[in-house]
């Protein structure tokens, strides 16, 4: 039971802060291009969030899931909720896997980059530590050194 109240926790932090930034013009958004403004039913026209659903329709893409005959709408923070989802999981080879997915999917190395330090800091946190305990906390730290690992190497080959 409380490895889906960790799951999804971290999805809620993850949509959260990808959207919120994506919609304050952080990184991930869109440079160059004219975001078109969405008319909402409750006649809002002009505020962030009817621009944020702008990028996300024009970023988005349908692609295959690794491992299945099933696709799914792919964008920014569909890229990265596996990374910290796995992480929590306790899975090496699947947080390094996560990475390298998330990479291949066109998410920056600054992107993940910053979700593995959002899951980093969520794991401090000290209502975190509270809430799931030590067992949950020590079982994300390997994952999390072997994400950060891969993004190294995945760098280190694109320098090349």
């Amino acid at each position: 039971m409380k490895t889906v109240v960790v799951l999804a926790l971290f999805v809620m932090i993850f949509s959260v802060s990808l959207v919120s930034a994506q919609a304050t013009g952080g990184p991930g958004t869109v440079k160059g291009t004219a975001s078109t403004v969405v008319t909402k039913p409750e006649g809002c026209t002009g505020c962030s969030a009817a621009t944020a659903t702008s990028r996300e329709s024009q970023e988005s893409t349908v692609k295959p899931i690794p491992g299945t005959n099933e696709t799914m709408v792919v964008g920014k923070v569909e890229n990265l909720i596996p990374i910290g989802v796995l992480t929590v999981l306790g899975c090496e080879k699947c947080s390094e896997e996560a990475v390298n997915w998330a990479l291949q999917q066109g998410s920056s190395f600054d992107e993940v980059e910053r979700t593995l330090r959002t899951v980093a800091a969520t794991q401090k946190l000290d209502c975190f530590k509270t809430q799931f305990g030590p067992e949950v906390n020590s079982r994300m730290e390997k994952p999390l050194a072997a994400a950060n690992e891969a993004l190294a190497q995945a760098r280190t080959r694109a320098a090349k």
